[in-house]
């Protein structure tokens, strides 16, 4: 018999939950509409609580834009001013979010739950230059309620209070949905108050609407500081992206000519001989001004060669074997001695290619290291603190403007467009070569373009007061061939030596090189074969990037590419 009275009274409560409803019982607005055009709404909502969509508490979604009546299309932030909270008649918490077009107030304690009944909310905010100001009248224009709330309202008023002395000319209303004008509403006045209330319940997302309109000169024209601050919602963020841009471009032009003028530059002509003193590598970095693929590695590696210093085996495409050969030690530089350091310090030979090789990818560091040291910025400096100051600010500036600017336009669009450009103008002006820098890498060009153009060179020769270029010899050949492998310039290089020597050409066999059973028909292949054989081995020696796959069972929790997470409260 228990058992059926506990199975009715389960029943019971079913039923009797499913039958209870979250609703507003009464929605009355008081509005008072001060001299300056400022309005005070307070908000008193009592809602029905049945531990459903209410359980902590209610937010209140206020629109945070209404469309400029000067620009229309064009919209204005309102400026809310949350002057009080209370549940029940005490102080509750509440919190305030920007969702999307939404002002949202969070009313509640998150460690609170409400208990079932009837709760009463009273929402107390300021609402500043809420008078619209037309040529024949002015106009209180308010969404009394708001047209998306998730409960039904059975009951909704509002009470106007206008300044005193103030006269109406109309006082009307609207209800249902958004955009329909339903007037189910009654209207009086009692004493100085307008009040409206619902005469009937409206269900979820209907709402009321007011519009109370005065004669000219009833409210207060905006003040000077009213008129400012719309002025900066109009055009605030405009201004601000204009005096950025000023400001940015003054400081990259002052940067520019305290930092990125480049000095005076000599005429370049065809020289003859390198620079004194500088190396095959040395030349690569600073005319490249940098590292450009392997050049500056092989140009050493054939220079030591050259020299009787290494022995380059390529007689595989995959992979070189290098021999530490005694040779005449006082003829190699100082940046063929860090790499003979760290290459060969204790052994004899190094094979290039098939696996990596720590040894050799810490001598390449050093090697590298060591050029970016030695002609680095004392040749070429980048200055990129500036162009990163200036990018910092520009990003600083758009994103200031964004969250100042309620309409973007296509003014803003170009002065962003035009951001862009001065600071990608300018990451190409700003980098400048030191006064040595600019010497030396004028000499370089100078024996670059004799490299290139020898054999030009030699045809112009034979007008009268020309400057003739050495005559080419195998010795002159090979002491520029690791150059013209640095400036990437060894074809025509070669050409021209096949051109001037044929014979010494068709019998060359460099005796630092070896390439077993491989043939050749030129000096051209031959070079090609040492060079395409060192960057493979090079490539293969240092360390190599993962290219895995997930696929086919492949793969694994946390591999490939993206990431991230998330969960929910």
């Amino acid at each position: 018999m228990l058992r059926y009275l506990l199975g009715a009274l389960a029943a019971c409560l079913v039923v009797l939950t499913a039958g209870a409803e979250e609703k507003i019982n009464r929605f009355d607005v008081g509005i008072e509409v001060q001299q300056d055009g400022d309005i005070i709404v307070t908000e008193t909502i009592n809602v029905t609580v049945e531990g459903q969509d209410i359980r902590r508490g209610i937010f209140r979604d206020l629109p945070r834009y209404y469309e400029d009546d000067l620009k229309p299309g064009d919209k204005l932030p309102y400026q809310y001013d949350v002057l009080s909270i209370r549940r029940d008649g005490q102080r509750e918490p509440y919190t305030v979010e920007h969702d999307g077009n939404a002002y949202r107030i969070i009313i509640g304690d998150a460690d609170v739950l409400l208990t079932y009944g009837d709760h009463s909310y009273v929402i107390k905010y300021e609402v500043k230059n809420q008078i619209r100001y037309f040529e024949s009248h002015d106009e209180l224009y308010w969404n009394v309620t708001g047209n998306y709330w998730l409960f039904p309202i059975e009951e909704a008023s509002a009470r106007v209070m206008l300044p005193e002395g103030a006269r109406v000319t109309e006082a009307i209303a609207y209800t249902g949905k958004s955009g329909t004008a339903g007037r189910d509403y009654s209207y009086r006045q009692d004493a100085d108050a307008l009040v409206f209330e619902t005469t009937r319940p409206m269900g979820r997302r209907e709402g009321m609407t007011i519009s109370v309109s005065m004669p000219k000169g009833m409210i207060a024209l905006p003040s000077m500081g009213d008129k400012g601050m719309l002025w900066w919602f109009r055009y605030g963020a405009l201004a601000i992206l204009v005096a950025s841009f000023c400001g940015v471009a003054g400081f990259l032009m002052s940067s520019f000519r305290k930092v990125g003028q480049d000095p005076p530059k000599e005429p370049v002509f065809p020289r003859y001989e390198p620079p004194k003193d500088y190396s095959p590598a040395a030349v690569h970095y600073i005319f490249y001004r940098g590292m450009r693929g392997h050049n500056a590695l092989i140009s050493t590696l054939i220079g030591m060669g050259v020299k009787g210093l290494v022995d380059i085996d390529a007689s595989s495409k995959k992979e070189t074997i290098l021999t530490r050969k005694q040779g005449d030690a006082s003829t190699i530089n100082p940046d063929e001695a860090i790499l003979d350091a760290g290459l060969f310090g204790g052994q004899g030979q190094r094979t290039l290619g098939g696996k990596y090789d720590a040894g050799f990818t810490s001598a390449y560091m050093k090697f590298r290291s060591s050029l970016a040291r030695k002609y680095g910025s004392a040749y070429f400096r980048w200055n990129i603190g500036y162009t990163l100051a200036a990018a910092v600010m520009t990003i600083g500036a758009i994103a200031f403007a964004i969250t100042q600017a309620p309409n973007w336009s296509g003014l803003h669009t170009l002065v962003v467009l035009a951001f862009a450009g001065l600071n990608g103008l300018f990451m190409y002006l700003m980098p400048a070569p030191t006064p040595r820098g600019q010497k030396i890498r004028t000499e370089i060009e100078g024996f670059r373009l004799y490299l290139e153009t020898a054999e030009k060179l030699q045809m112009n020769a034979v007008k009268v007061g020309s400057d003739a270029p050495p005559p080419m010899s195998l010795e002159r050949y090979e002491r520029f061939l690791p150059y013209a492998v640095a400036l990437d310039v060894e074809t025509p290089w070669t050409k021209y030596f096949e051109d001037q020597l044929p014979t010494e050409a068709e019998n060359y066999a460099p005796a630092w090189g070896q390439f077993g059973s491989r043939s050749f028909r030129n000096v051209g292949g031959m070079n090609d074969a040492i060079m395409s054989s060192m960057n493979t081995g090079v490539s293969s020696s240092l360390p190599q990037s993962s290219s895995s796959s997930g696929s086919g069972g492949g793969g694994s929790s946390g591999g490939g590419g993206g990431g991230g997470g998330g969960g929910g409260w």
